[in-house]
């Protein structure tokens, strides 16, 4: 399972048809904002940008937004204290 750090800053930039970044910021605010901006764009815009994380030497292409959104519509909530502490009993 991957995992995405969707808390920290990121800037999307215009891409190349290459791939590569551009110096042109699309959008700016944390991964999970920024993956909410790009689903905003029409279908050809999200084809030319890409994610650079502002902190962490990680971005994320066309292909890796896609998968991205895909991640976050079918995520569940995480357990609540309640649903932890049931677990935790049940394992004693």
């Amino acid at each position: 399972m991957t995992t995405y750090p969707l808390s920290e800053p990121a800037t999307i930039y215009a891409a190349e048809p290459s791939g590569d970044a551009t110096s042109e910021a699309v959008g700016q605010g944390t991964l999970e904002e920024c993956v909410d901006i790009v689903a905003d764009l029409p279908a050809d815009r999200q084809k030319s940008v890409m994610i650079q994380m502002d902190d962490i030497d990680l971005s994320f292409g066309s292909r890796d937004i896609s998968e991205l959104l895909r991640f976050l519509r079918e995520e569940t909530p995480g357990l609540s204290d309640t649903e932890i502490a049931e677990v935790k009993s049940a394992d004693l």
